[in-house]
């Protein structure tokens, strides 16, 4: 099944109000719906070739969950 993209993937990073110890950062966890988003964007790039979404879904999930 091939996955198409609704919207711009993306990452967030939120900060906190600071404390006395420093600020608290929390990092939003890409979705099923970035992932898939991000890894078309791939099969795309890569000239739409079959047999390569899992190895697009898996570069786009490590890329979107890695960010800081």
């Amino acid at each position: 099944m091939l996955y198409t993209p609704t919207r711009t993937p993306s990452t967030h990073i939120h900060r906190l109000p600071a404390r006395s110890e420093g600020a608290l950062w929390i990092r939003h966890v890409a979705t099923h719906e970035e992932i898939a988003q991000l890894a078309y964007f791939y099969w795309e790039a890569g000239g739409r070739h079959s047999g390569t979404e899992l190895v697009d879904w898996l570069r786009a999930e490590r890329e979107l969950n890695c960010r800081r």
